[in-house]
């Protein structure tokens, strides 16, 4: 079965970029993905009742948390996903700011830039 997504794109907290710099989920997510992702995520406002059903219908693969010099870092699930042509991964991170009505993807690539997108887009995304 096959969801689709429609969202607007928006500017997020940057923290992504922190987390998907490091080694630990860089190699983590290399290893369920077989890439290493660019570090931040592209941010959509969706429909949060279509994000659940994402993640009811589609395998999804788990990375679990992890501990580094005392400090706790969250464990996420990755849900294949296509946006624009391009294979990439929603994650769904256990800790976050968040609402449920936002998806983060990420991609082996900086989508925003790759696709042209702007705050305020429409983006699609379907499970593959």
């Amino acid at each position: 079965m096959t969801v689709r997504l429609e969202g607007r794109l928006f500017s997020g907290m940057e923290v992504a970029k922190e987390y998907l710099s490091m080694e630990e989920y860089q190699e983590r997510i290399k290893d369920k993905t077989g890439f290493r992702p660019f570090p931040g995520t592209l941010n959509l406002n969706v429909d949060d009742k279509k994000t659940q059903k994402l993640a009811e219908t589609t395998e999804k693969a788990r990375i679990p948390g992890f501990r580094k010099n005392n400090t706790g870092y969250s464990g996420l699930d990755l849900y294949p996903v296509k946006i624009e042509g391009f294979n990439a991964y929603y994650i769904d991170i256990d800790v976050t700011d968040y609402e449920d009505n936002v998806v983060e993807i990420i991609a082996p690539i900086k989508l925003r830039e790759k696709l042209g997108l702007e705050d305020g887009d429409k983006v699609e995304v379907t499970t593959l």
